[in-house]
């Protein structure tokens, strides 16, 4: 039987002992690199290309430190698909990108701009969410989609401020809701979840790992039980 993961792209204590409670609560197997030394998009499109298909399966959930690490990951990732992703960023701080007009839009992380400079990814598959207000367009333009792989970017400043590196005014009040219609879009027959990561946490106000992971797996436990399906 396939492994589900979880990968630890970020460095610290905390996040040492977030990252296995949660692999724990997600009966998944948690994998920490030996290295994460190098430019980090190349280094996460590295980590993303050694976990065999034929081993691992479906959805992955990386843990990093910054976008950058992820980015390099959904390039990665997109390499093992005979399909491109959707992907979704749910960003407190990416209000920038509310305008879909906008070409090659430039954050502090730039790992957008490596997806769509450097790998090609298509523009019209990036969708951003940096408040709740935007989600129900969101949802609708999701749902609408052809079946495909989708990808989930979530930056923890969106629903958990308070562990993040920015803080933002965004709670977790509303993060239920979209998890459930994250669920409800991966339990449709031809759309799979293919993976997501969690970053931009801050190790050192990571106060209780445990109760984070808790936290955590409560939003993404439906999208990876309709995964299994």
């Amino acid at each position: 039987m396939k492994a589900r993961t979880v990968v630890l792209l970020g460095k610290g204590k905390r996040l040492f002992e977030f990252a296995f409670a949660l692999s724990r609560l997600m009966g998944a197997y948690c994998i920490v690199p030996d290295t994460l030394e190098g430019e980090p998009f190349l280094v996460g499109k590295r980590i993303a290309t050694c976990l065999a298909p034929r081993v691992f399966a479906y959805p992955f959930l990386f843990i990093g430190q910054d976008h950058a690490l992820t980015g390099g990951v959904v390039a990665g990732l997109m390499r093992r698909t005979s399909v491109l992703p959707y992907l979704l960023v749910l960003d407190a701080h990416l209000d920038l990108f509310a305008s879909r007009e906008v070409s090659f839009p430039i954050h502090r992380g730039n790992f957008l701009v490596y997806l769509l400079r450097r790998e090609g990814f298509p523009e019209d598959r990036l969708f951003v969410c940096s408040s709740f207000g935007e989600w129900l367009e969101i949802r609708r333009q999701l749902l609408a989609l052809p079946p495909g792989f989708l990808y989930l970017s979530w930056d923890v400043d969106f629903g958990f401020p308070e562990v993040a590196h920015f803080p933002s005014g965004v709670t977790s009040e509303h993060l239920e809701e979209i998890f459930a219609d994250l669920a409800l879009l991966s339990g449709r027959q031809g759309f799979r979840f293919l993976g997501g990561d969690l970053v931009e946490l801050d190790h050192r106000k990571v106060v209780d790992p445990l109760s984070m992971a808790s936290r955590v797996s409560s939003c993404l436990r439906p999208i990876f039980e309709e995964a299994k399906a």
